[in-house]
């Protein structure tokens, strides 16, 4: 063996027999090459929570993890590593500029609240319980009420958002009136 990959097998250890200061190093490798990764990554890979964003949070976890106690090459694993990344690029990529992939990738928002009465079928497909949506009532509007909620979305992540009544807009013609 040369002296540099005498060198680099003594400050990184090889397999799973490591003390621990080829752990801390190898750990520190890690997060330098994850940290460039996920920038490479883009924003989006912790913007929108959907299931194809934290496929990659989950899975460049379970890969890299690998690397620091040795399980696998660190070599292999950054090569891993870095096509997951790649390809949520390229799928995201796809995803921004065509909407039939989009909706593939991530699917479309559930209207709860149609005409002021909750869809319990969308509810269903949303795999919403009426508990949950009582809890997002409270979470959210800090009310037990639905009186000023004019639409309820479950969206592609899963959140739930409640859209408010606007003000009646002959109201807001009368209040500001020509002057």
């Amino acid at each position: 063996m040369s002296s540099a990959l005498m060198q680099f097998s003594d400050w990184f250890g090889r397999g799973n027999d490591l003390t621990w200061y080829q752990m801390a190093l190898r750990a520190a490798v890690i997060f330098v090459a994850a940290w460039v990764m996920l920038r490479g990554a883009g924003r989006r890979a912790f913007s929108q929570r959907t299931a194809f964003d934290l496929c990659i949070i989950l899975l460049l976890g379970a890969v890299l993890s690998r690397a620091i106690v040795g399980a696998s090459p660190m070599g292999a694993t950054l090569a891993a590593a870095l096509m997951l990344v790649s390809l949520h690029r390229l799928l995201g990529w796809l995803a921004s500029r065509h909407r039939w992939f989009d909706r593939m990738m991530g699917g479309t928002a559930i209207d709860l609240l149609k005409h002021g009465n909750l869809d319990r079928s969308a509810m269903q497909h949303a795999m919403l319980g009426e508990e949950d949506l009582a809890a997002n009532i409270r979470a959210s509007l800090q009310s037990d009420s639905l009186a000023d909620v004019e639409r309820i979305v479950v969206e592609r992540n899963g959140t739930v958002t409640f859209v408010k009544r606007g003000k009646d807009k002959s109201a807001d013609q009368a209040g500001s009136g020509a002057h």
